[in-house]
């Protein structure tokens, strides 16, 4: 009978076939400390992903819930345009969550193709989904033209100002878009007691939240990130008269649009 023979290293965990034999899957094994340091890595990953995506459907799911409580009053309550308006938001956003959910990457080509877009619509809708949660965001129509994935871009608005509302709630959030260069920024601005000193510099790290926040210091991980993909920033503004201020820039379409 024959039998196999390896020659390696004691200790290493690692085996090695005699010359001459065809190497098959049992000839390399994994030292212990390497391959639990995978499972444990894969299981990070695994949480960290399942963690994004009940962070991005909550606050959809949110807004999802009062245009449908909304659509259930009365018709002449809710008024004809309002109704159609209403409808045709949910029906996107219902559509916009179940691409989220099934995404394996939202940041991947194709999860959504890059494409130009109406700054001004997006924002728009983003503004009518936060005033179903009861947030009131003021902007004004701006006139330019991004490009991104329409689903990241509405996910990175749609982070920014529920951290806005959770941190100065009962507040009105503004939204100003200005273009630098090749690049169009989106500043969001709340009126609360803005960023402490000691977070600044960890605002953006994963799990860095404030003390008394409901949140678990997610979503401004994910939307730099977010942003990163789209070849833009995200950055904490940090000198500001009032409150707190975040700088997402994306890049500009072909049409920029106002001057």
């Amino acid at each position: 009978m024959s039998r196999r023979v390896h020659v390696g290293r004691p200790g290493t965990g690692l085996r090695r076939p005699c010359p001459g034999r065809a190497q098959t899957n049992e000839d390399v094994i994994a030292p212990r400390g390497v391959a639990e340091a995978d499972v444990s890595a894969v299981r990070s990953a695994v949480l960290a992903d399942y963690e994004d995506r009940m962070h991005a459907l909550s606050s959809g799911l949110a807004a999802v819930s009062g245009a449908v409580q909304l659509l259930a009053a009365p018709p002449d309550e809710l008024g004809p345009v309002m109704g159609q308006r209403l409808g045709a938001m949910l029906v996107e956003e219902m559509q916009r969550l179940q691409r989220l959910a099934s995404a394996s990457d939202l940041s991947a080509s194709e999860y959504q193709p890059v494409a130009e877009m109406d700054l001004d619509e997006v924002v728009r809708s983003v503004v009518l989904t936060r005033g179903l949660a009861d947030q009131q965001v003021d902007w004004e129509e701006s006139g330019y033209r991004i490009r991104g994935r329409q689903d990241v871009v509405v996910e990175l608005l749609q982070i920014l100002l529920v951290n806005a509302s959770r941190h100065a709630p009962g507040s009105t959030a503004r939204i100003e878009a200005t273009r630098e260069g090749s690049m169009i920024r989106v500043s969001v601005t709340d009126s609360g007691p803005g960023v402490p000193e000691q977070l600044r510099n960890v605002i953006f790290e994963r799990g860095a939240h404030r003390e008394d926040s409901e949140g678990q210091g997610l979503g401004l991980s994910i939307a730099r990130r977010l942003a990163r993909g789209l070849g833009g920033t995200l950055e904490l503004v940090p000198d500001v008269p009032a409150g707190a201020r975040f700088d997402l820039t994306l890049p500009q379409g072909s049409l920029g649009g106002a001057a």
